[in-house]
């Protein structure tokens, strides 16, 4: 409809003096209600992100053959001496603070190594007790404050250094409280391991071990093995500690028959024990001697109780941290091992944010060798 210049004219005098501005809000409204209406068609929302840490990439992926057959783990033979293994961490940017603040305590993870405890050898650069008393252990491993009584979860993530995206996820995202065990076969083990001081972490070593599959499934260049007498075995073990330094312990890396046989771990142990290390038992064997070792040798050692990531599914790992809960609730303590997978990470990060409602702590596993060997806090107090 179309109003005269004459008719308009008399609306407005009829509104009085208000017809002005009446009119002037009317327009104004009229506007606005037309932006509104095109913001609305125009509003595209942003694509979500993908990258390396979001989606599997089977070449960024830790080697399977990292598993102990004859504990059901998947081996695969003669894939982990042919390991192509990524490097670039020694010019990596440290993506953490080397400090953060949790509740009232300031964690500091330090340089690494501290002089006073590495010996010179043959073999290379070797952990030892200072000569003031200090112990590797003592001085690599993340501080814990325990939290009264509650139950403890301890997560640790092996063939960290392996493939770089994959371990720098790991390293990056998971909590800090996560132990990360370092592969001997990183391509620079000790960037790495700094690398992962940086971002709070504390590091643990692999030492490869005969498996019972042996040599179907083959741990690796200069694996223990229990027809080499203890001086090789011995001298093999030192070839593998000396590629880097700042670790708090070591686990073994399959060893499901190594494990098992007192004769050739004996020794093993005996010299962890003597340069102030940790010994974690990643249970490759329901016939493993390292309790009654570590007891005889005084080394201080912890159990693992679950693989969370055999079969590396949502479900699955979600499965088995609840297992892992069940187990710290009814025993005060739980240990589980892991890779960093793609998904393994996402469900660690997303598991985590819920433990302090289920009143369970994610602890370091050095925290939990007071429940196994010698009393870790009294130690640390020494």
């Amino acid at each position: 409809m179309v109003f005269s210049r004459q008719k308009t004219d008399l609306l407005i005098g009829g509104l009085g003096g208000a017809g002005p501005l009446i009119a002037v809000w009317a327009i104004t409204l009229i506007v606005l209600a037309a932006l509104a209406i095109w913001l609305q068609i125009s509003y595209q929302p942003p694509l979500p992100k993908v990258g390396p840490s979001s989606v599997p990439n089977a070449g960024d992926m830790p080697s399977a053959s990292f598993g102990d057959a004859g504990a059901g783990m998947g081996a695969k033979p003669d894939e982990t001496a042919s390991l192509a293994v990524s490097s670039g961490f020694a010019n990596m940017p440290a993506n953490m603070p080397a400090a953060e603040e949790e509740g009232l305590t300031l964690i500091r993870m330090g340089p690494v190594p501290d002089p006073a405890l590495v010996e010179q050898t043959s073999a290379g650069p070797l952990p030892v007790i200072s000569v003031d008393g200090r112990k590797p252990l003592n001085i690599y491993a993340r501080p814990y404050l325990p939290n009264g009584n509650r139950p403890r979860i301890a997560l640790v993530i092996q063939e960290i250094g392996l493939a770089r995206e994959a371990s720098m996820a790991a390293i990056n995202r998971l909590p800090k409280a996560v132990s990360l065990a370092l592969s001997p076969y990183a391509a620079d083990p000790q960037a790495v391991l700094q690398a992962a001081r940086d971002a709070g972490h504390e590091v643990l070593l692999m030492v490869p071990m005969e498996p019972v599959s042996f040599p179907r499934s083959d741990p690796g260049p200069h694996s223990l093995l229990v027809s080499l007498s203890a001086a090789e075995n011995i001298s093999r073990l030192h070839h593998v500690m000396s590629r880097a330094q700042g670790y708090a312990g070591v686990i073994n890396h399959m060893g499901s028959r190594f494990t098992a046989t007192p004769a050739a771990l004996e020794p093993i142990l005996a010299d962890l024990s003597r340069r102030g290390l940790m010994f974690v038992d990643a249970r490759t064997s329901a016939r493993s001697v390292v309790p009654e070792i570590a007891g005889k040798t005084g080394l201080p050692y912890a159990e693992n109780d679950r693989y969370i990531d055999n079969t590396a599914t949502a479900e699955e790992i979600d499965r088995f941290l609840a297992d892992l809960e069940i187990i710290a609730l009814q025993r005060g303590h739980a240990v589980g091992f892991g890779r960093p997978y793609p998904v393994t990470v996402e469900r660690i990060e997303r598991w985590a944010k819920g433990l302090e409602l289920k009143g369970i702590d994610l602890a370091p596993v050095t925290s939990l060798t007071g429940f196994y060997g010698p009393d870790f806090m009294g130690a640390m107090n020494e």
